[in-house]
């Protein structure tokens, strides 16, 4: 089933939110996750990072982007299947 990450952030200013794409990846592989795709948009001062992952996220990896510098909020959706879309 797939899983989604939603982190919205701050654009890089004045050396906040640097690197956050590396600090998103590290904090998944480190939790073991298998990153199938990742979109970053931003407009203005915010962006915000998509990752599509095939395995279910630990709480862990939630809270430690959750606690990286420049990240305003972190959703996980687990996309479970329901009955109208089930294979």
């Amino acid at each position: 089933r797939p899983r989604q990450i939603v982190v919205l952030q701050q654009r890089v200013k004045d050396g906040l939110a640097q690197n956050m794409l590396g600090q998103i990846s590290t904090a998944m592989a480190e939790a073991g996750l298998n990153i199938h795709n990742m979109l970053n948009k931003s407009k203005g001062e915010m962006a915000y990072t998509l990752v599509d992952v095939d395995s279910a996220v630990p709480p862990q990896a939630v809270e430690k982007i959750a606690a990286t510098k420049g990240v305003l909020a972190v959703r996980y959706l687990p996309l479970e299947k329901s009955p109208a879309n089930a294979d």
